[in-house]
């Protein structure tokens, strides 16, 4: 199950960001398939054909009917994402040519979701094997969903995205924290070597396993036996790492509903997040189980071909 926000990315390129009072002309103007964070991880995870539910907040606008048909047809679950009179979040990216974005995002309907917003879902909260939440939603909106979730045995994975101070009680029902390195220096106050972040923040916090996520170096797992375990990412020819980290987290939890260890369930969600940067976009980007089934079998059999060549 994910719980989270939801909001439309829309994006304006410039030749620099306007100051105050300034008007500017723009030009290739994209409103791609993607919808924040929460559902990016909700569709990663439906497209490796595990079962997926969305407690979320959508307008009624047509931006909203559209992604609603989209998580549909992906399989995605709504029976909980509630639908408000009014315009579908959205997140507006101005995009100058120094690459580094100006971002204004309107979260009127991602505030709205609370803690009786979540109560509406304890049926399948109960029945869940796996829980993901963000905070692009209200933090109550996770130790909600957590406290439900962790009462009935399932595993809570918290995205602290974006990064703010996290509470004692909501950080005492995570199971799994999974930052990227930005967030996780943020957290610790400092920036360190990306294994170091992982001990740290898994030292601080008490969460019994902290994954800190760090693009074309894979991921680092720290669990509390006084070092991190270095995860390495494939090499690849990165087009778009736009949602990787949302990939990750989304195969993630789907080998964890499955009943894999943690650490296969981290070294596949690095091959799920690097394949998916070889694509332009997020959402169309994530690679279906049937593909990822076929990219693992072409590996089984290129090591077997070594081996055979080795003997």
């Amino acid at each position: 199950m994910v719980v989270g926000a939801h909001a439309q990315s829309m994006w304006l390129r410039v030749e620099q960001v306007p100051k105050e009072g300034e008007t500017v002309l723009g030009w290739g103007f994209e409103e791609p398939l993607d919808g924040g964070k929460a559902t990016n991880q909700a569709v990663a995870a439906a497209k490796l054909g595990v079962p997926v539910s969305f407690v979320s907040m959508f307008g009624d606008d047509e931006r909203g009917e559209r992604i609603r048909q989209y998580l549909l047809d992906e399989g995605v679950d709504l029976s909980y994402a509630v639908v408000m009179h009014g315009p579908t979040d959205i997140g507006f990216n101005i995009l100058p040519k120094s690459g580094v974005p100006a971002i204004v995002t309107a979260a009127d309907k991602s505030c709205l979701i609370d803690k009786a917003t979540v109560e509406l879902a304890a049926p399948a909260l109960r029945e869940a094997s796996c829980v993901l939440a963000q905070l692009e939603a209200p933090p109550e909106v996770a130790s909600a969903a957590f406290d439900i979730a962790h009462a009935s045995g399932a595993l809570t994975v918290l995205n602290p995205a974006p990064a703010a101070d996290l509470d004692d009680d909501l950080l005492a029902l995570t199971d799994v924290l999974v930052p990227n390195e930005h967030e996780a220096a943020t957290l610790v106050g400092h920036d360190a070597p990306f294994a170091d972040l992982a001990v740290e923040l898994q030292s601080e916090s008490g969460v019994r396993t902290v994954i800190v996520t760090a693009g074309a170096d894979g991921a680092f797992v720290a669990n509390g036996d006084g070092g991190a375990q270095h995860i390495p990412a494939p090499l690849v020819q990165a087009v778009d790492t736009t949602g990787a980290g949302d990939a990750f987290i989304g195969a993630l939890a789907s080998r964890l509903h499955e009943g894999r260890p943690l650490l296969e369930a981290v070294h596949f969600g690095v091959r799920y997040a690097a394949r998916s940067v070889t694509r332009a976009g997020t959402l169309p980007a994530y690679a279906r189980r049937e593909e990822v089934e076929d990219d693992l079998l072409a590996a089984e059999l290129a090591s077997h071909g070594e081996r055979t060549d080795d003997r």
